[in-house]
């Protein structure tokens, strides 16, 4: 993992087309925006375990539905 320090206005490339750029600090939190692409898609970190559970969910109802139509 790489770790920087940024002060409020700086930013960090990322690849070829992601701008991180910090916005504001206050006492515990860090605002940031995220300039990329539009292909890419960008989630928080508590909702990527959620997007994967609505396609194991998602692939199980297939297979049942798939299992009962035969």
């Amino acid at each position: 993992m790489l770790v920087l320090s940024r002060k409020p206005g700086e930013k960090i490339q990322i690849g070829g087309g992601i701008t991180v750029t910090v916005l504001e600090l206050t006492q515990n939190r860090v605002r940031i925006g995220i300039d990329a692409p539009q292909d890419v898609r960008i989630l928080r970190e508590e909702l990527v375990g959620a997007e994967n559970q609505k396609y194991v969910n998602f692939a199980a109802s297939t297979e049942m539905e798939l299992a009962t139509a035969w």
